[in-house]
């Protein structure tokens, strides 16, 4: 939906999928991958702050829905081709992230989740994080920012994005969740 947007935000189109290198992979999700999403969004360290412990039938349903958008796009990444996390990609002007600071018409924003504990504290999520974000300049070279919105509380999630070279922005009330908004910075030519 693009009704109410300035010209500038619509011509930037949907958000581009990231440019991954190994030993990293991406791919667009699809139905097929809700029950994968399912298990990881009802595992204990995601439910609490994604709270979207939905069954593989739900799952299935808002994937066809953001596929079928050009809001965001729903990704499973992999390590080593084994897959580890959930990504979404989004346009920040078109959401709410997009009213909490001068938003660009090609800045982009990252939702994510580990979905296996056994993944997380050995600092494969910063290095996700940084290819995901790295990996969104290559698709689209006019991104100059990527946002991130983890809950406020979530100090893990913080630090992650932070040792990936994100900068912190502050506090943002965005009306579901106090977030921690934070940014990464693209530097010009790569």
């Amino acid at each position: 939906m693009t009704a109410g947007l300035a010209a500038a935000v619509v011509a930037a189109g949907p958000p581009p999928v990231p440019v991954l290198s190994p030993p990293w992979s991406l791919r667009v999700a699809s139905g097929a991958d809700a029950p994968l999403i399912s298990e990881w969004m009802n595992e204990p360290h995601v439910a609490l702050f994604w709270e979207q412990a939905w069954p593989p039938s739900r799952w299935s349903a808002v994937l066809e829905e953001q596929l079928a958008g050009d809001f965001s796009r729903p990704c499973v990444v992999s390590f080593e081709r084994k897959p580890m996390a959930y990504v979404e990609i989004y346009r920040t002007p078109r959401d709410v992230v997009g009213r909490q600071y001068r938003a660009d018409p090609y800045d982009l924003g990252i939702h994510l989740a580990i979905g296996e504990l056994g993944r997380t504290g050995q600092g494969l999520g910063r290095r996700l994080v940084r290819a995901v974000a790295d990996g969104l300049a290559v698709a689209d070279p006019r991104v100059r920012k990527v946002f991130a919105d983890p809950d406020e509380r979530h100090q893990i999630a913080r630090r992650m994005f932070c040792g990936a070279g994100f900068q912190f922005l502050g506090i943002r009330d965005l009306g579901h969740k106090h977030a921690a908004l934070l940014f990464y910075e693209i530097s010009p030519g790569g």
